[in-house]
């Protein structure tokens, strides 16, 4: 066998070996999404509704918060910010702004409920009628 074919043979190994580390790690980065992004609090959800809203003096307790997970849908669920579980179904909204699957806050002010992305705090989805069922 010639030295040509041998470092062919070598440098072929190691970019298999190289791309299945990298899909490895990316596999196992699934298990841990919060590890790599976390979320942005439920403070800062409310900070940017009111901002959204141009509310300069408000009162924090006049808005509640919930970790949610939003299908495109619209479909909402119970979730928890630790594990991103997905839990039981809580309602329906207007579909989000991509047709995407978020992890997200539900920020509620008066009648209205807006959806932030959980680790960006785009507005996702907004509604002043959710319906369940």
């Amino acid at each position: 066998m010639k030295i040509v074919d041998k470092k062919i043979l070598i440098v072929i190994a190691v970019a298999i070996v190289a791309t299945v580390v990298v899909y490895l790690g990316l596999e196992y980065s699934l298990f841990f999404p919060t590890f790599f992004s976390a979320p942005i609090s439920s403070e800062e959800a409310v900070s940017i509704v009111a901002h959204t809203l141009n509310l300069t003096n408000y009162d924090v307790n006049d808005f509640s918060t919930s970790y949610v997970y939003i299908k495109g849908d619209g479909s909402i669920f119970g979730s928890n910010i630790n594990s991103n579980s997905i839990g039981k179904y809580i309602g329906k909204t207007a579909p989000t702004i991509t047709t995407g699957n978020y992890f997200a806050w539900e920020v509620k002010y008066k009648s209205d409920d807006y959806f932030l992305d959980s680790t960006t705090g785009e507005i996702i989805s907004n509604s002043n009628t959710k319906r369940f069922g």
